[in-house]
């Protein structure tokens, strides 16, 4: 496999190419307490807390959308690790969650500056 296609692959998190190359499986198990949409919208607090990059927090984002999370729940997470995680890394989470959300943050506060 050339290099080009693993950077590729990984930069999108191909999460079948993970599980076949390294055998990191990114979904849940069946053993999970959890259900779903809890264990998404968990997955978004813990990478914003570490400092995920951007790309790690749409996918995640886009993975709680489809699990049933709602905008305002997914946004609610990000209030509820600030006291833990500290404000830096929820203000560095904010754009990938955002553009996983379709929302423009850098045009919303552009529009503040306006003002």
């Amino acid at each position: 496999m050339r290099y080009e296609e693993i950077l590729r692959r990984l930069a999108i998190i191909d999460e079948g190419f993970v599980e076949d190359q390294v055998g990191l499986r990114l979904g849940l198990s069946g053993a999970s307490a959890l259900d779903l949409k809890t264990a998404a919208l968990v997955r978004v607090g813990v990478l914003a807390a570490i400092g995920s990059p951007a790309v790690c927090l749409e996918w995640s984002t886009g993975r709680a959308l489809a699990s049933g999370a709602t905008e305002d729940e997914i946004a609610e997470v990000l209030l509820a690790i600030a006291p833990v995680a500290g404000l830096g890394r929820v203000v560095t989470a904010v754009p990938g969650v955002a553009d996983a959300l379709g929302y423009d943050i850098d045009a919303a506060l552009e529009k503040l500056d306006d003002r």
